[in-house]
């Protein structure tokens, strides 16, 4: 029997892809999981009233999107909503950049999120290194990765680790590619962070890559966050929606190289 036939029919299998679906997608219609499962609408209508009486999902009006529970995953939900199509074509600009079997660092944050559900379906052989636990907890469910979940103090703002130990983890691996997102951007600071932890754990993944790529929506080059976590100098690639003309001087002039994937009719929403 045609497996993806076996799991339509089969309601565990199934709530188990539904399960996946809405991590990867965030939200889903009814009629976008009927074409995936090859299940009719009304199955799949039950079996997100299932999910939802399991507390797994929130219904909504034709669909379904993943609940989130606590506060921290609340604020990180409301952040993911902003700047969506921005965050997105950075992540698949950023996404590009990686090869198969590389070793990858991730920090955290809403634009590390959209990379995330880029690479949750593809076929590559990857090792990835991250202190975010919602990004891991996405990651794992590609059987293709390898992820690392940097042990430390979870911090209940964004539900990612740091201090001491994860940074002693960091210290052994050795990265291909350090994907990396910020607070703000400096054109004289590079990547700065509001966050100490955030900031030094950036610092230490770009340091021990062979490649860094700094992830850049256009707001966050209007002001400068209080500490620097990545300097010019530790930056190989910036990748942007719009980058401000005056900038475009003092990056090329630092040797970095610019990518920028421009979104037609943006409009940005602040504090992402």
């Amino acid at each position: 029997m045609d497996i993806s036939r076996a799991k339509s029919r089969n309601p565990i299998a199934r709530r188990r892809v539904l399960r996946r679906e809405l991590a990867v997608r965030g939200a889903v219609s009814v009629a976008e999981l009927s074409d995936i499962l090859g299940a009719s609408s009304a199955t799949i209508r039950r079996d997100l009233d299932a999910l939802a009486r399991d507390g797994v999902v929130e219904r909504g009006y034709g669909g379904a999107a993943p609940r989130a529970g606590r506060p921290a995953e609340e604020a990180l939900a409301v952040r993911e909503q902003k700047n969506v199509e921005e965050k997105r074509a950075i992540a698949r600009a950023a996404r590009d950049l990686i090869k198969p079997g590389d070793t990858v660092f991730l920090n955290d944050g809403s634009t590390v999120m959209a990379l995330a559900r880029e690479l949750a379906a593809a076929e590559l052989e990857l090792f990835i290194a991250t202190p975010a636990i919602n990004v891991a907890n996405l990651l794992v469910e590609n059987p293709h990765f390898t992820v690392c979940l940097l042990g430390g103090f979870v911090r209940r703002s964004s539900l990612a680790t740091g201090g001491p130990f994860a940074e002693a983890m960091l210290e052994q691996f050795n990265a291909d590619i350090a994907l990396l997102s910020s607070d703000a951007f400096s054109a004289t600071d590079g990547m700065t962070f509001s966050n100490t932890e955030d900031a030094m754990l950036s610092r230490k993944m770009a340091t021990r890559a062979k490649r860094s790529v700094a992830m850049v929506i256009n707001p966050k080059f209007t002001w400068t966050a209080r500490l620097t976590g990545v300097p010019l100098g530790d930056i190989d690639t910036l990748v942007t929606d719009a980058l401000p003309s005056s900038l475009q001087h003092r990056l090329s002039k630092a040797g970095i190289d610019l990518i920028e994937v421009p979104v037609a009719g943006a409009g940005y929403s602040p504090n992402t």
